[in-house]
């Protein structure tokens, strides 16, 4: 990726925009061959830089690690040192960042000076955390020559009065001893009183301590406290109606449209592009509109890592979280706007964050119940979760039940992600349409997940696995064969003459319910399904 000649870098905006669109280490490279990278990189916001060093890998980043500011790197640690929201601290992964920000700086006295300032604004409830589950401090005025479990593993402190036994679940002995030696470099009574206090300090008071602190800054950059963001998740009160505002009253124009500024956690939503409408929404802004936009969906994406408590050490798991904001924000802006960019760029200027999201929850949380209705009406009796229902209907609406309901993604097998447009919601509905089709159909043939269930577990087969098209090829073989009982467990082997007319007459036979769903939906797909189960044994 080309810089010219780092001039673009010098405006904070371009720098943001720059980094926005570079991939892994060119993000790194990007930063260090800036003319001044300690300057570019303190400009970065904390959770946008936090994200891009994510993206890269923390180790990858080292360099940036150490040129960052002592609050940015303090945002490191309030993200990549807390698991999971309800557990603490871990003190490997506090001391890992101290390491990439010590070692990553090389050993010049300004690079050593960034540290010692990282280090100085960590809170001392943090400091006391890590250094009292990584060690334990015996006293030499009580216990003269103390019991330790590897005399390889201490540190006799510069006065003589400690001595210090590295535990070995605390981590690697040689980080640890350096921090301690940085400790007492910068100050040997405050290090002294540490180590004394750590003998008395109860844990849980300091762990809760830290974390009002964490709290408290995170609230500070724009991240919501748990009932807040669950908030954002709750259902809509009305459905959503779309904006009244027509394109020549739509608030704030810019004279000439430019692109819009990524938010902060746009920087790891590269799986996904970037929702069309979103962005050209933003580009209607002017600046200064456009800003409380854009500061209106940050919270928001950060309102969803909260509320679905992803691990913010995890690449993978921030990205899917925020490309699944994003995708309701989007999906939420649709349904307000009719698809229209004024109109959506009316919407965000003039409409909470919250109410966008949950405009796009709306059709979701329909989909969901209606997913629910369809996979209690297709599981056999003993089955707890699994449908009768074959592929892709079975994913579809496992996947459309869920708490927070998803959509399977074409092109990741297995991956599950947020609905993002209308057109994805009128499939889902088709799809679901076809799901109700399918269980009419068994029912009008006498196959319905009642019926099904005991000749099931006659047979010995288990809930789990018996489909929708097994029970219809069965059927079609019955037919053909004259044979007085359904025969469930079928062996293997190529369709025998005649089967394809069979199977034909079979689905013709299925007639509609009264103001139920037509079976003649949902013949094609498992017509083909039947026959390719054939080919495959």
């Amino acid at each position: 990726m080309s810089t010219g000649n780092g001039s673009a870098l010098l405006d904070p905006r371009a720098a943001r925009q720059a980094l926005q669109a570079a991939r892994g280490q060119e993000k790194v490279h990007l930063l260090l061959s800036a003319p001044d990278p300690e300057a570019l990189v303190q400009s970065i916001p904390p959770h946008e830089l936090y994200l891009a060093v994510l993206e890269v890998g923390p180790e990858d980043a080292a360099e940036v690690v150490a040129l960052a500011s002592p609050e940015q790197f303090r945002h490191f640690v309030d993200l990549g040192a807390w698991p999971r929201r309800d557990e603490g601290p871990d003190p490997r992964a506090v001391l890992r960042w101290l390491h990439l920000a010590r070692e990553g700086g090389g050993n010049a006295d300004r690079a050593r000076g960034r540290y010692l300032a990282k280090l100085a604004l960590l809170d001392a409830e943090m400091r006391s955390l890590v250094l009292r589950k990584a060690m334990r401090v015996h006293d030499l005025q009580e216990e003269t020559e103390p019991a330790v479990a590897d005399p390889g593993r201490t540190f006799h402190t510069p006065e003589g009065r400690y001595l210090v036994e590295f535990l070995p679940e605390g981590g690697e002995f040689g980080t640890l001893k350096q921090l301690l030696d940085d400790l007492y470099a910068e100050d040997v009574l405050g290090t002294t009183r540490l180590l004394e206090s750590l003998r008395w300090e109860v844990p849980t008071e300091l762990e809760e301590t830290a974390r009002r602190w964490r709290d408290g800054r995170l609230r500070d950059l724009g991240f919501p406290d748990l009932d807040e963001a669950l908030a954002f998740y709750a259902r809509p009160a009305r459905p959503p109606t779309s904006s009244s505002s027509s394109p020549s009253t739509s608030p704030s124009p810019s004279t000439s449209p430019s692109p819009s500024t990524p938010t902060s956690t746009s920087l790891t939503a590269r799986n996904e592009p970037p929702p069309s409408l979103l962005e050209s929404a933003l580009s209607r802004l002017d600046s200064a509109a456009r800003d409380r936009a854009e500061e209106g969906l940050v919270y928001a994406l950060n309102a969803a890592l909260v509320a679905s408590g992803v691990s913010m050490d995890e690449p993978e798991e921030v990205r899917a979280a925020l490309g699944d904001a994003r995708a309701t924000l989007a999906l939420g802006l649709e349904t307000l706007s009719g698809g229209d960019a004024d109109r959506a760029a009316a919407a965000l200027a003039k409409r909470p964050s919250r109410e966008i999201f949950q405009a796009g929850l709306a059709e979701p949380y329909r989909l969901q119940s209606r997913a629910r209705r369809i996979a209690q009406s297709a599981r056999l009796p003993q089955a707890q979760n699994v449908t009768l229902l074959d592929p892709p209907l079975a994913q579809v609406v496992e996947a459309l039940q869920r708490k927070r309901p998803a959509w399977p993604d074409p092109s990741a097998p297995g991956r599950r992600r947020a609905l993002a447009t209308s057109a994805e919601v009128a499939e889902a509905d088709r799809l679901l349409d076809e799901a109700e089709s399918v269980v009419a159909l068994l029912r009008a043939l006498g196959l319905s997940p009642v019926e099904l269930g005991p000749r099931a577990e006659a047979a010995g087969i288990a809930p789990t696995a018996l489909r929708a098209s097994d029970a219809l090829r069965a059927l079609a073989l019955q037919r053909l064969r004259g044979e007085a009982e359904l025969q469930l467990q079928e062996q293997a082997g190529p369709a025998p003459e005649g089967f394809a007319g069979a199977l034909d007459e079979v689905l013709r036979a299925a007639r509609a319910e009264p103001a139920g769903a037509d079976p003649s939906r949902a013949a094609p797909r498992l017509r083909d399904q039947v026959l390719q189960s054939f080919e495959a044994s």
